[in-house]
């Protein structure tokens, strides 16, 4: 089975889901090939992966509003200009690997414009879902091209995290929706849900004050001063940061042996979070389509994390928000689904090659 893997270059998530993924195809005999701007290479070749590197298609000074070019194509896509080397390399590279290589299955992660091109070329794609209000044209096209839909979290939480169009644009139209899958939370590490903290880790001694983990997301909080406030109001805890400008080496033996973690709703964060069960103040980040509010809104509701919506970070009472999360302990996580989620990805992937 051959399989091509689009892998978004914004944050380090969509990358590390094609890694563990695409590793636990490679371990069952498939021929991975993961297609980005913002590859990790060598964790790619661990894993047995091969890579192509894409052309970046960011703004240039010449294409926009003020060149009269149209980016989204009259509101059909997100990110289409005109005139643009960048883009233009980076979709026929991808046409052009199709071509050649002949793939059985193609998942996007994440890239309407890549989901739809590819599925005119003839290959059955299999798009990752995002959290948020994706109920907009190019989502919706995105959908329609699919023959399925990956979404890493569990089932009983899709209704509430993602908003998509329902039913076709035309009361003729007989296409049924592709399927939903719901697998899990996918963690850094395919083995990630199986490891036990070890309570020596984690153990208060009167030599070892309490450890905690401030995840801050690849472009740091919104508030960058909140890192500081949240020291400033729980002293007690020895707390490092991670993400932002601070590049921290090994996080997740750090977020094994913390003790508490304040960190941002991305999902890859939550799902290492979950897969470890630590204890969480989950502080929603602003993002486009809402991602993380939703992703939010579902912890808060089904009573996993304490939650601090962008409105009411200020004026939260920190200390309390963590003495209630450390007290209630992160067993709760267990829902998320982490333990099986990469297997039960791959299955889908193969399912739909045919395999």
């Amino acid at each position: 089975m051959k399989v091509g893997w689009y892998v978004h270059h914004h944050g380090a998530g969509h990358r590390t889901r094609a890694t563990v993924v695409g590793g636990e195809l490679a371990a069952r005999g498939a021929d991975v090939t993961l297609l980005g701007s913002a590859l990790d290479r060598d964790a790619a070749r661990a894993a047995s992966l091969r890579t192509v590197l894409l052309a970046m298609d960011a703004p240039l000074a010449s294409v926009g509003s003020e060149s009269g070019s149209d980016v989204t194509v009259h509101g059909m896509m997100h990110w289409a200009p005109l005139w643009h080397s960048g883009f233009r390399e980076r979709m026929t590279t991808i046409a052009r690997w199709v071509q050649v290589e002949e793939p059985d299955v193609f998942v996007v992660d994440v890239s309407c414009e890549v989901a739809v091109m590819v599925r005119l070329l003839g290959v059955p794609v299999v798009i990752v879902a995002q959290p948020g209000d994706r109920r907009d044209p190019a989502h919706s096209a995105a959908l329609d091209a699919a023959s399925a839909v990956l979404a890493p979290w569990p089932s009983w939480a899709t209704e509430q995290i993602w908003r998509r169009r329902e039913g076709p644009d035309t009361a003729t139209s007989t296409q049924d929706p592709p399927p939903v899958v719901a697998v899990g939370g996918i963690t850094r590490r395919a083995a990630a849900a199986r490891l036990v903290r070890s309570p020596d880790a984690c153990r208060e001694t009167s030599r070892q004050r309490p450890r905690g983990l401030m995840l801050t997301g690849s472009e740091g909080f919104d508030d960058p001063a909140l890192p500081d406030a949240i020291a400033s109001a729980v002293p007690e805890i020895d707390w490092t940061v991670a993400g932002g400008g601070t590049w921290l080496p090994n996080v997740q033996q750090h977020l094994a042996a913390s003790d508490i973690v304040v960190t941002h709703a991305g999902q890859n964060a939550i799902a290492d979070v979950a897969g470890l069960r630590v204890p969480a103040v989950v502080v929603p980040q602003s993002r486009p389509f809402d991602e993380q509010a939703h992703m939010g809104e579902v912890l808060r509701r089904s009573g996993i994390a304490h939650v601090v919506q962008r409105e009411d970070v200020e004026g939260a009472d920190w200390a309390e928000l963590v003495r209630r999360a450390r007290a209630d302990g992160g067993e709760s996580w267990e829902r998320w689904g982490c333990q099986g989620a990469a297997e039960r990805a791959a299955s889908l992937v193969e399912v739909v090659a045919g395999a």
